[in-house]
């Protein structure tokens, strides 16, 4: 497929104009002008309700937000990953976290292999273990019932399950308590240990090679906080399960093979909350619902494949993000939620953002020469209004 800079596409110039002639409008005056606004700029997709209407566009500039889209080849992009094409050139894979959501019964094949059973048959096992972690019917070294789970990892590893987790609390298991250790500050794991017992706590060693430094000095301090307690190595098999791809190094750690998860290296780290990773969150809040939370991810992900683009809501949400980056010159994004517990999506989504979107150079290792994303940050809407809004 052809590849252009977007800075080289007609329409790059046509909005640099339109920008000109727009940029001082108030949105007072957008909405005066255009009484249909509110209701032809929300937009619907997968159960949300989008309203662009707030946004300083007009209707001129989705038309030419969506014809850079097109001219950049946004839609082949699109397709070709769907398709399980390998669309990570850098290090020639797919990126297939879209398979991770699929139903059982569908078909992705990628070179010889259907990879939708291959998650099907892990998300099984997830289910089964938790299942027996959340009957009690998986006890912990002394026979004791497991209350308190305990993941460990860095990055998407931590992040996606501890936004979940928080974000779905109210249908987890109120029996079980369901901590993150992730910074390698012993502080951290000190902190989430100190008032819970050995004898009833599961830790979930979240790294896809085993050797992430931070995630294996925590596993590592947590492996002797539990021997210290109780005393027998046999009981690391019953109180650690991994989520990885290395079963050597898994073995060598003393967790049985049969206690590891595993996924794939066409699954990025930050998109890997729907994988294995979800261990902790699947446990906390059921496998039914973890299926239901894949379910809307599944969705959106058929919206998105298959909408149009000018009423294709992550498509114009990407788009309104080059708008104000490179028109407005926007440099920074506030991701301010008012649900309590939605207070770690912007940590969330920093990563998803800023590491996807982080570039220097394009598919061509050319220099890009525009700006890929904002600065993504951000706190609870009403400790915002009482700290940094003034600021904005």
């Amino acid at each position: 497929m052809a590849l252009r800079k977007p800075t080289e596409a007609r329409a790059w110039a046509a909005l640099a104009e339109h920008y000109r002639q727009v940029s001082a409008l108030h949105l007072r005056d957008l909405f005066a002008a255009d009484p249909s606004r509110a209701k032809d700029l929300t937009f619907e997709a997968a159960g949300w309700r989008v309203d662009c209407s707030k946004h300083r566009i007009t209707r001129e500039t989705v038309a030419l937000l969506v014809e850079l889209a097109e001219e950049c080849g946004l839609p082949a992009r699109r397709d070709a990953m769907f398709r399980g094409e390998r669309i990570n050139v850098t290090e020639g894979r797919p990126a297939l976290h879209i398979a991770l959501r699929l139903p059982r019964g569908r078909s992705l094949v990628v070179g010889d292999e259907d990879v939708v059973p291959q998650v099907h048959r892990v998300l099984d096992r997830m289910a089964d273990f938790a299942t027996r972690v959340r009957l009690g019917a998986w006890k912990g070294h002394t026979g004791d019932r497991i209350r308190n789970i305990v993941n460990v990892g860095i990055g998407g590893s931590d992040l996606g399950p501890a936004m979940v987790y928080e974000a779905l609390r109210f249908y987890a298991d109120p029996n079980l308590q369901v901590r993150f250790v992730s910074n390698v500050d012993g502080s951290d794991l000190t902190l989430a240990l100190r008032d819970l017992d050995p004898a009833s706590t599961l830790f979930i060693v979240c790294s896809k090679t085993f050797t992430t430094l931070e995630t294996m000095v925590n596993a590592r301090s947590a492996r002797e906080w539990l021997l210290a307690k109780l005393k027998d190595p046999r009981a690391i098999q019953r109180h650690f399960v991994a989520v990885s791809t290395n079963e050597a190094a898994v073995r060598e750690f003393g967790i049985a093979p049969e206690n590891m998860f595993g996924f794939w290296d066409w699954v990025g780290g930050r998109y890997s909350v729907d994988s294995a990773i979800g261990l902790s969150t699947m446990i906390a809040i059921g496998p039914d619902g973890f299926r239901e939370f894949l379910s809307g991810f599944h969705a959106m992900d058929e919206h998105f494949r298959s909408a149009p683009l000018h009423r294709n809501v992550p498509v114009l949400l990407g788009l309104l993000g080059v708008w104000y980056v490179n028109f407005f010159g926007c440099q920074s994004w506030a991701v301010v939620p008012y649900d309590h517990c939605l207070r770690r999506f912007p940590a969330y989504l920093q990563q998803l953002f800023m590491e996807s979107n982080g570039k220097s150079v394009n598919l061509l290792g050319e220099s890009v020469g525009y700006a890929t994303s904002p600065v993504v940050w951000g706190e609870p809407g009403t400790n915002g209004q009482h700290s940094f809004f003034q600021l904005l």
